[in-house]
């Protein structure tokens, strides 16, 4: 019996500090400050067109809000972009990274030819992005992701990386809205992420006017 009890008592605290926690780290979970709508269909020599995306996927990829595009230039002739930016209100689509979803399609991360690339921005600094690498079959595809986690502190981060984070509510308190961003190119036309890096850099300054000011920055999938 008191055994029992002392095992109770060992449940109750722990389900107590774990309450306890989870209030204390609970964000709040800022809008976009505008709607992605109002990304130009021009960046720079850009010039984008929409795309129609399956239902199926937009259902898949949780999103509160989206934007599907493809994007081409005079000065990079036969080079298309493909564009998919996706915005959670609860942060769900943080879920759907290239490292999960793309191995369950069929292709195959090349690590030799994936990497971090700097991005120049208007403030002077850089965004580190990842720029990824996968095949398929004959295929070779370049993704250039990055994605943002708004009203997310220091506090919030280390929280979000203990182990109990995973198995808990712990993930769902101390997430905050979340936007991805993926570009899509053919992994041939652009070896060495110079097109990527032309792109990414006029993107990032047409997105600032729309992200919420208070965001953490991640570009590891």
């Amino acid at each position: 019996m008191r055994r029992i009890l002392l095992c109770g008592l060992i449940l109750t605290c722990g389900l107590a500090a774990q309450a306890s926690l989870e209030s204390y780290t609970k964000i709040e979970r800022p809008p976009l400050r505008r709607s992605l709508a109002i990304l130009p269909y021009q960046l720079g020599g850009w010039v984008g067109h929409d795309k129609v995306v399956d239902p199926a996927i937009v259902k898949e990829s949780q999103a509160t809000e989206y934007l599907s595009r493809v994007y081409e230039s005079p000065e990079y002739p036969g080079r298309r972009l493909d564009l998919w930016i996706n915005y959670s209100d609860r942060g769900d689509n943080l879920r759907h990274s290239p490292v999960i979803c793309l191995p369950g399609a069929g292709w195959t991360l090349i690590e030799s030819a994936s990497h971090e690339m700097a991005i120049p921005c208007d403030s002077g600094k850089s965004l580190p992005i990842m720029r990824l690498a996968y095949s398929q079959r004959d295929l070779v595809m370049g993704i250039g992701f990055w994605y943002y986690i708004f009203g997310e502190g220091k506090l919030e981060q280390y929280v979000r990386g203990l182990p109990i984070t995973s198995r808990s509510s712990h993930g769902r308190t101390t997430r905050g809205s979340g936007l991805t961003v993926e570009v899509f190119c053919s992994g041939e036309s652009d070896p060495d992420g110079r097109v990527l890096k032309s792109f990414a850099a006029a993107l990032l300054a047409e997105l600032e006017p729309i992200l919420p000011e208070d965001r953490a920055e991640y570009f590891i999938p």
